[in-house]
């Protein structure tokens, strides 16, 4: 009898779990419908303007069908498409904006002056419903930051449900444009515009060329602000939701070049949740840690010293992009080894390796005692000697190894961009 009635309440707990997923194994599942390489349906033309050598063309799209109190409406989200005016094919570039935000069409026309066809767009869920008065959808029916860690009725319940999909067919509407190069497209995007990047390049990679994420990451349940909201989830919805609305989820898709600027100590999306999402990537990574700094990089190539012309939320994303969508410049250098050796005296030597064609400038190792939390780390910064054969060295005193701690490299060179090392922790 016991027996039965076990068997009975697997029964019953597996069809509940089903009935949430609808039967779905993977986040490209809950996406699959839309994955479809073809442009929205665009249902409202608003025209287009010219002014300053750059064309703009904003619309407003068809994202998907929802029932509303028995009636079957149209999500609607605006976008704008900013290129040259001189005709030519151009590489091309989706722009995601942060949470809070809304279309930056600034922003697209920034970019598209430097010779680049961009797509900005409404993120529904990651918008404020407030700014964003020409998308419509479910998402408007809560506030700012309300409904996006939900799993219930059914995973499109989440409003991060439209964020994503939005995203996908922002990309779609990009790859569509006659005179976009089909295989030098990109993407970038800004704090929950980073997420969306991750997202977006792990759902639809065949096809992305190359991306950078300023902050954003998947892993949330790796380290980030928002594990508070996970852990009031029940232990089912939030499994349910990692596996299908997580960006971490679908990083292993990635195979091309892959960018994270990411705070040493944002407040929003911790270290652990970025290595995690670097780890997980198939394609070439690179990235970069701004000690004592939270969704903000004040480094050579980063917030420090950018000027207004700059149409990235970070200098070197222009860098980037030239390189991979361009073909212009040189690779940015990257720290390919870090170790440490324990020396006499408790100090401990730690000496990193640097693949780097221009000159290296400032080098130096961050060094953080374990203890606090990430935001709340505190940063010492040492600079390196050059053993002038790719290796630098930097030898922490004794009063900075005592216990535990965390340390990484990072280097700059002249044009400027800055990367870093792995993260390490030594006992």
């Amino acid at each position: 009898m016991k027996l039965k009635f076990s068997l009975w309440l697997l029964l019953i707990q597996v069809l509940i779990g089903y009935s949430q997923t609808n039967g779905l194994g993977q986040p490209s599942d809950l996406f699959g419908q839309y994955l479809t390489m073809e442009p929205p349906e665009i249902i409202k033309d608003l025209g287009e303007e010219n002014e300053n050598g750059v064309k703009l063309r904003k619309v407003i799209f068809h994202s998907y069908f929802y029932n509303d109190k028995g009636k079957k409406k149209n999500a609607e989200i605006f976008a704008a498409i900013a290129r040259p005016a001189k005709d030519g094919k151009y590489p091309g570039l989706l722009a995601l904006h942060g949470g809070a935000g809304y279309a930056e069409i600034d922003r697209a026309k920034k970019w598209a002056a430097l010779g680049y066809i961009v797509v900005v767009l409404d993120e529904p869920g990651v918008a404020d419903p407030d700014k964003i008065p020409m998308s419509h959808g479910p998402w408007e029916n809560y506030k700012y930051g309300e409904n996006r860690f939900v799993v219930k009725p059914d995973l499109k319940s989440s409003t991060l449900f439209s964020a994503v999909l939005a995203s996908v067919q922002g990309l779609y509407l990009l790859n569509s444009q006659s005179d976009v190069i089909k295989d030098k497209i990109g993407i970038t995007g800004v704090s929950w515009g980073g997420y969306l990047t991750t997202f977006i390049s792990g759902l639809a990679n065949s096809t992305v060329t190359a991306s950078f994420s300023v902050f954003g990451s998947g892993f949330y349940d790796e380290g980030s602000t928002f594990l508070k909201y996970l852990d009031s989830m029940s232990s089912e919805d939030r499994s349910l939701w990692l596996q299908y609305l997580d960006a971490g989820r679908v990083t292993k898709n990635i195979k091309t070049p892959f960018f994270i600027a990411a705070a040493a100590n944002d407040n929003w999306f911790y270290p652990p949740a970025v290595s995690q999402t670097l780890n997980s990537i198939k394609g070439n990574t690179n990235h970069l840690f701004a000690p004592n700094n939270s969704h903000k990089i004040e480094l050579p190539g980063g917030t420090q010293g950018k000027i207004p012309e700059e149409p990235g939320w970070l200098a070197m994303e222009r860098v980037y992009f030239e390189y991979y969508l361009k073909g212009i410049g040189k690779p940015l250098p990257k720290i390919t080894k870090i170790k440490t050796t324990k020396l006499k005296k408790g100090k401990i030597k730690v000496r990193f390796k640097v693949n780097s064609i221009l000159p290296v400038e400032k080098p130096t190792v961050s060094v953080s005692q374990d203890g606090n939390a990430w935001p709340k780390k505190i940063w010492d910064s040492v600079d390196a000697e050059n053993l002038n054969n790719g290796w630098f060295e930097v030898i922490i005193p004794r009063e900075e190894a005592g216990g535990a701690f965390f340390c990484f490299a990072s280097i700059s060179d002249s044009r400027p961009v800055t990367v870093s090392s792995k993260i390490l922790r030594i006992n």
